[in-house]
């Protein structure tokens, strides 16, 4: 893949109208990369996309694992010395991606789905039957197993979900998004 000017400063327009913030003004310190959480999980390091978006490499970030696994947890973006909204820009991209209907790593979509699922019907995320939802689609049945049942023991993670209050309004505004989503793909 070469440069683009062209589609990098497409997109770089594009980022800096939706979230407010410049791609361009990453000088790749790699706070960002250095304190996710979920950096184990990417194909590219936070610090690596900020990159390829810069130089217009638009389609392989797209596709990326890095942009459909971030976990939104803020960490990048409170860290980031030029104040850019790193995870905002992973969240218009993993907008984007959905939107375009690209095919994107089943792992991720599998991961995706579990996570919101699990939220519309607690109202909150219950790791343990997230987990085994995850692993049951997944097909990695034991998966973490190993850290799972020290953590229960410890009262770490719960076995059993709790609802949260105000879960019939999450699941609302789940079933509202999912049917918008829908309803944009049949325009495409």
């Amino acid at each position: 893949m070469r440069y683009d000017a062209e589609v990098a400063a497409s997109l770089r327009e594009k980022i800096l109208r939706k979230v407010k913030t410049d791609v361009a003004a990453c000088y790749q310190c790699g706070n960002c990369t250095g304190s996710c959480p979920a950096v184990f999980t990417f194909d590219y390091t936070p610090n690596q996309v900020m990159r390829m978006l810069q130089v217009g490499l638009v389609e392989e970030v797209l596709c990326s694992r890095s942009v459909q696994l971030c976990v939104q947890c803020l960490t990048c973006t409170a860290r980031c010395p030029r104040e850019i909204d790193v995870a905002g820009v992973f969240e218009d991209l993993k907008t984007v991606a959905y939107a375009r209907q690209l095919d994107v790593p089943e792992d991720a979509r599998v991961f995706n789905k579990a996570f919101l699922d699990n939220v519309a019907r607690f109202g909150r995320l219950s790791e343990a039957f997230f987990l085994l939802r995850y692993n049951l689609a997944s097909r990695h049945l034991l998966n973490d197993a190993e850290l799972g049942l020290p953590m229960i023991a410890k009262g770490k993670v719960q076995l059993l979900p709790r609802k949260a209050r105000g879960t019939n309004e999450v699941a609302r505004i789940y079933r509202k998004a999912v049917e918008r989503a829908r309803s944009q793909e049949k325009v495409s």
